[in-house]
C-alpha cells in the first residue's frame, strides 16, 4: 500500500514582555529558590552550550551587519518535545545537537516539567507563565504514549481538531494570544486536511527594571557602525552600582529585572572597537560568559545604552540545525515511531521556522519568540564607564538554573 507523507507543525512560541513600573511599598519582593531533579545542572548547561552554538551557525548562515535575536530556550523546548517522538539514529542526531550525551530522556522530561512548573512562582516582581498544548488532526490518532508524555511532562492541553475546519486555526491562534497577552496573536494561517499535529508552547514574562531609568536622562548619541560610519539614536543613562567585569577582550554588565535574583539582561560589549560583532560572537560559548560572569563584581558604573527595537526572522532554520548534528531528522529515512505509528506515516521534519522580537527602553524589555518545526510525514570605587556605542551582544538569563533565554546582536540600535 501507497502511504502518504502528510505534515505535522510543531510550533513553540515564546513571548516574553517585561515592562517596568513603579514598586509597591506595602508588597515585599519574595524570590522562591529553584530545586531541579537530577542531572538538572546538566541539561541547562547542555541547553546553554546549544545556545552559543546555534547563535555562531545563525552568523555562518547570516553574516550580514543586521541586528540578530533567537531564543534559544524556545528552540530547545521544541527540539525537546520533538526527540520524544523519535528513536534510533534519528534520535541519537538531534541528541546531538541537544548536547544530551549521557542524559536519559526521561531526565531531560523531568527538568522540563520542572521548570515550567517552579519558574513561574520563582519571582513576586515577575510574572511568568510557561503553556502547552498539542492539537491532532482528529482522522489520525497519534500514539497514547507521546500523548502522555506532553501531559504529564510539559502540562500540555491535548485536543482533538477538525483539520478539515477552518475554525481550528482560529482555535490554535486565540489560545496562543491569550498565553501570551495578545503579544503573538497569530500564529497559524492555515489549516491542511494533510497535516497531523500542531504543538504550541507559549511562555509570557512581565517584569521590570531592577534599577529603572529616569527618561528624563534620556538623550541622542552617535552609535558607531560596523562601516565607520554613525547613527544618531536615544541612548538612556544612570549612575548606579553594577555586577560589572572587564578584561581585554570585553566589558561585561548585569542589568536585573525584578527582585535582582531571578532574570537579568547581561550586555557583552567588544574591548575593540574596530571588531566585528560577528567574529567577537564567534568567541563567545556557554563557558565564556560563564566564566565571565563569576568574575563580575559590585562597581559604581555611569551607563549609557541605546533603546533597540527589532525583529528577526529565520524562515528556515535547518541549515544551521544540520550543522549542528541533526541533518538526518529533515529526510524521508527519518525515524518518529515515538510520535505516530510507522505503519500510518512517514514522518520527517519538513519546516523550521523562528521568529523573534525585542523592545528596550526605560521601562524594561519586552521580547518574543516563536519557533515552529513541521514534521511531514561586579568594592566602591572611582565609576566605571560603559557606554555601549558599538555593535554589541547581549543576553537575558534566568540566574538561578542560568538558562539562557534569548541572545542576541545589536549592530545598528536604529533599525526596527
Amino acid at each position: 500500500m501507497k502511504v502518504k507523507i502528510v505534515s505535522i507543525y510543531v510550533i513553540i512560541l515564546m513571548a516574553v514582555a517585561m515592562l517596568s513600573c513603579k514598586k509597591e511599598s506595602n508588597s515585599p519582593d519574595i524570590t522562591k529558590t529553584i530545586v531541579l531533579p537530577a542531572n538538572g545542572s546538566s541539561v541547562i548547561q547542555a541547553s546553554n552550550k546549544f545556545a552559543f552554538n546555534f547563535l555562531n551557525a545563525t552568523i555562518q548562515q547570516d553574516n550580514s551587519n543586521n541586528n540578530k535575536l533567537i531564543s534559544p530556550l524556545s528552540i530547545y523546548l521544541a527540539l525537546s518535545t520533538v526527540y520524544n517522538g523519535t528513536d534510533n539514529a534519528t534520535k541519537d542526531s538531534i541528541a546531538k545537537t541537544l548536547q544530551l550525551s549521557g542524559i536519559d530522556i526521561n531526565d531531560l522530561n523531568a527538568i522540563c516539567k520542572s521548570i515550567i512548573t517552579q519558574l513561574p512562582d520563582e519571582d513576586s516582581r515577575v510574572q511568568f507563565s510557561i503553556a502547552n498544548s498539542i492539537w491532532y488532526n482528529q482522522n489520525i490518532q497519534p500514539l497514547n504514549t507521546f500523548l502522555q508524555t506532553g501531559k504529564s511532562y510539559y502540562n500540555a492541553l491535548i485536543q482533538s481538531l477538525d483539520f478539515n475546519d477552518l475554525s481550528s486555526v482560529n482555535t490554535i491562534n486565540n489560545w496562543a494570544a491569550q498565553n501570551t497577552n495578545n503579544k503573538i496573536k497569530s500564529i497559524i494561517s492555515n489549516i491542511s486536511s494533510d497535516d497531523l499535529m500542531y504543538l504550541i508552547n507559549a511562555i509570557y514574562f512581565n517584569g521590570k527594571w531592577q534599577y529603572a531609568f529616569a527618561s528624563s536622562n534620556t538623550h541622542n548619541a552617535d552609535f558607531y557602525l560596523q562601516d565607520g560610519s554613525s547613527k544618531s539614536v536615544p541612548f538612556m543613562t544612570q549612575d548606579a552600582t553594577f555586577n560589572f567585569y572587564t578584561d581585554s577582550l570585553l566589558s561585561l554588565i548585569e542589568l536585573p529585572y525584578g527582585s535582582g535574583n531571578s532574570y537579568s539582561m547581561y550586555i557583552a560589549l567588544p574591548k575593540n572597537h574596530q571588531q566585528l560583532v560577528n567574529t567577537f560572537s564567534a568567541l563567545m560559548n556557554e563557558k565564556t560568559l560563564s566564566d565571565a560572569i563569576s568574575k563580575m563584581s559590585k562597581l559604581n558604573v555611569h551607563l549609557n545604552i541605546p533603546e533597540w527595537e527589532y525583529g528577526y526572522a529565520l524562515n528556515d532554520m535547518k541549515p544551521e540545525l544540520a550543522t549542528l548534528g541533526m541533518g538526518l531528522a529533515f529526510n524521508k529515512s527519518a525515524d518518529f515511531s515515538n510520535m505516530y505509528n510507522p505503519d500510518q506515516v512517514k514522518p520527517y521534519i519538513t519546516q523550521a521556522i523562528h521568529k523573534t522580537y525585542i523592545k528596550v527602553n526605560e521601562e524594561g524589555t519586552e521580547a518574543a519568540a516563536v519557533t515552529a518545526i513541521g514534521i511531514g510525514t561586579t568594592a566602591i570605587l572611582n565609576p566605571y564607564f560603559f557606554t555601549a556605542d558599538h555593535p554589541f551582544l547581549y543576553t537575558i538569563i534566568e540566574k538561578q538554573t542560568g538558562a539562557v533565554l534569548f541572545t542576541g546582536i545589536v549592530n545598528d540600535p536604529s533599525l526596527n
